[in-house]
């Protein structure tokens, strides 16, 4: 087996990548490629609690609590006790969360369009298609690999 070959690998290389690309241009807002999976739900939900969030990105509470925190701190979110139900913190934009949105999209955009730029429309559906049943697969409940 040539391990630079396998899937795992290549998917590493293009996450890795990736990343390292987001971090880049997320830098002049002080912000971090994990925080804006948080303002892209927010953006979409507006007042989401942290255990939506969680449960929406596939990441721990914890880290979701550790994630908003910073961006409390830099003033792109607040959150607050849910007014139904006080165990519950919801989370929502600030101005300057939701002022930047544009430009974080775009930067999202741009970056994409570098990394599919010499597929056609149906290999990025395709390519899209197969990532989708990559995540179902690893979301499945775990088995034991013998």
């Amino acid at each position: 087996m040539n391990f630079n070959e396998t899937l795992p690998f290549l998917f590493a290389q293009i996450s890795t990548f990736f990343k390292v690309e987001i971090e880049k241009e997320l830098r002049e807002f002080n912000l971090h490629s994990g925080q804006i999976f948080i303002l892209f739900e927010l953006w979409k939900t507006d007042g989401l609690s942290q255990i939506e969030l969680s449960a929406n990105l596939k990441v721990s509470p914890p880290t979701i609590n550790k994630m908003v925190k910073s961006l409390v701190k830099n003033g792109f979110v607040m959150s607050s006790v849910c007014s139904k139900d006080g165990r519950v913190m919801r989370v929502y934009l600030t101005m300057k969360g939701a002022a930047i949105h544009p430009q974080v999209e775009d930067k999202w955009r741009k970056l994409e369009e570098k990394l599919v730029a010499n597929l056609t429309p149906t290999e990025q559906l395709v390519l899209s298609q197969l990532f989708g049943r990559l995540v179902e697969n690893l979301l499945m409940k775990e088995t034991p690999i013998s």
